[in-house]
């Protein structure tokens, strides 16, 4: 979701910093009837559309996976794995620190069983985000007050999405989008074009977020990061503000 744009870390590059983000692997996790597997299929079919994704879990199920290509990673050059964990947080506990990020899916009604997510994340090497399903205006003051995870998307109640569950076909949002997960996972801090590209320029960090307002503005700072020899994307999100985001990073060297 929006936030306001942070500043760049003044701290000395590290290698951790530095690594380049070839691989991101996320994982879904919640308890039995939140959506969960909606969520991971409709993320999964978004960034099938994209690139090749590894899908796991019951989201396979809805999926014909071919082998993926090295050569299919999309213009960031990411390879993808999506993990739909089984309900509860067992399989969680096992998966170690093979996740880089995870997201817990609840309903409004369930937000106080996010805390047992978040202990067991908290043991593993893993960022961790909210994103709530079935959500309803009724709840906005109750999830603005929550004290958990950073909310990285919410969907709204939509009986279709669960009757195309049962029915065994890939649910669709209409004019709703799901990429503001993808760029969760991948970079969550904010800059503005300058902080970013200073950032890559100087090696504080291997990818960067920029906020556009529009598709012509996305276009214009994706060439500016492409001109300067980085990998950039465009991301589009449910924000009021403005229509999506641009991610940008330091290319793999070749091999």
């Amino acid at each position: 979701m929006s936030s306001e744009p942070k500043s760049p870390s003044t701290e000395t590059p590290t290698e951790d910093l530095q690594r380049h983000v070839d691989r991101q692997r996320i994982g879904f996790v919640g308890p039995e009837g939140a959506g969960k597997t909606t969520v991971a299929t409709m993320v999964s079919n978004r960034l099938s559309e994209r690139t090749d994704v590894a899908i796991v879990g019951e989201a396979a199920t809805f999926f014909e996976q071919p082998s993926a290509s090295p050569e299919n990673v999309g213009p960031l050059g990411v390879h993808w794995t999506v993990v739909d964990h089984s309900p509860g947080t067992d399989s969680l506990e096992t998966a170690g620190d093979a996740l880089d990020t995870v997201f817990v899916v609840v309903t409004p009604a369930m937000l106080d069983r996010v805390a047992a997510y978040e202990r067991v994340i908290d043991q593993v090497d893993s960022d961790v985000f909210l994103v709530v399903n079935r959500f309803e205006e009724r709840y906005r003051d109750r999830l603005r007050d929550f004290d958990g995870p950073e909310l990285a998307e919410y969907f709204y109640e939509d009986t279709t999405l669960a009757a195309a569950i049962s029915d065994e076909t890939v649910p669709k949002l209409g004019e709703w989008t799901t990429e503001a997960i993808l760029l969760e996972s991948l970079q969550p801090e904010r800059l503005d074009t300058a902080e970013a590209m200073a950032t890559l320029d100087r090696g504080h960090q291997s990818i960067v977020n920029v906020e556009v307002e529009s598709d012509a503005s996305a276009l214009a700072v994706a060439r500016s990061f492409r001109e300067k020899g980085y990998a950039a994307d465009f991301f589009r999100c449910n924000c009021r503000c403005h229509d999506g985001h641009v991610l940008a990073r330091a290319r793999p060297p070749r091999t």
